[in-house]
């Protein structure tokens, strides 16, 4: 994922896309060439004041920060910690 192609105003490519079975939708090739898209690739769903906007993510970008992870592998401890207590109990 590359980013999406710059265009000029009322350039962007625009395509009706429908709802099929299971939610699917394809996007046409038009709009995944300009938005550097393959398969396999994750787009994100925001509903917004307009309608549904699909961002391109890079599953990395998910990735805990930092500080989240250590918040999360002091949780993980402690739990292990009172586990350890409640079997010796």
């Amino acid at each position: 994922m590359d980013g999406i192609d710059k265009q000029a105003p009322g350039e962007q490519p625009m395509a009706l896309v429908k709802v099929r079975r299971a939610a699917q939708i394809t996007l046409p090739r038009e709009i995944r060439d300009a938005a550097h898209l393959s398969e396999g690739d994750y787009l994100e769903a925001e509903l917004t004041s307009e309608g549904i906007l699909l961002r391109p993510v890079s599953i990395g970008s998910r990735e805990p920060s930092p500080e989240q992870e250590a918040e999360i592998l002091a949780v993980v401890d402690q739990e292990r910690k009172d586990y350890a207590e409640e079997r010796h109990r």
